[in-house]
């Protein structure tokens, strides 16, 4: 029988902040946010565009598998990634994160912290399969990205069960710049009479 992920609505109060605090100084237009379809969106104060997973596929605004996404390369400035390393989610989703991201843009992922008493009220003994925050990061770099976390909540991610929610910041790196030679046109000689110079000496 196929089990439906979990929301982790327990922890919105703590979660919604930390990816707030992620979001600041980006000064993005929009997001992506990949959820479970049981999961509640938090607050932000930037537009989004969600898409709503269960097991393997998204079910909404589109249905496609996990891990292929009907969307364009380099499209898309920041991508929230929400509670898709739990044990019922069975594609990883990172990838196709980091085709779509634009050159230089920003990834957050959000995860519940397996060693946190809400992580275990949610799933059980399961809860011990989720990522701690050393494996969460080594995920990230794994596929390509520059972890961008802040100091603070990286040494608050290494204590057991401080934080209910582990919230990573990553950036796409960006494209080195192309130079082209520069090719200039040959000079061609004048066929026409030299002009005579109209300067006399005082």
């Amino acid at each position: 029988m196929h089990r439906m992920p979990a929301g982790f609505t327990r922890l919105q109060p703590r979660e919604a902040p930390l990816v707030a605090a992620g979001l600041d100084g980006l000064n993005a237009r929009w997001l992506l946010e990949v959820a479970p379809t049981a999961s509640a969106s938090p607050e932000l104060a930037v537009e989004r565009c969600r898409v709503l997973v269960d097991g393997t596929d998204c079910r909404w605004p589109f249905r496609s598998p996990l891990d292929r996404w009907p969307l364009e390369d380099r499209s898309v400035p920041v991508v929230l990634l929400r509670h898709v390393w739990q044990p019922a989610i069975e594609v990883d989703p990172l990838d196709e994160a980091l085709r779509v991201l634009k050159p230089g843009g920003i990834l957050i992922s959000v995860t519940a912290n397996p060693w946190h008493h809400l992580a275990w009220r949610e799933l059980g003994r399961e809860a011990l399969r989720l990522p701690s925050w050393p494996h969460f990061q080594i995920l990230h770099a794994r596929h390509g990205f520059s972890l961008a976390t802040p100091i603070a909540s990286q040494v608050r991610g290494y204590v057991p069960g401080l934080n209910a929610a582990l919230v990573l910041v990553a950036q796409k790196p960006v494209e080195p710049a192309r130079i082209e030679p520069m090719r200039f046109a040959r000079p061609e000689a004048s066929h026409g009479a030299a002009a005579v110079s109209q300067c006399r000496a005082a």
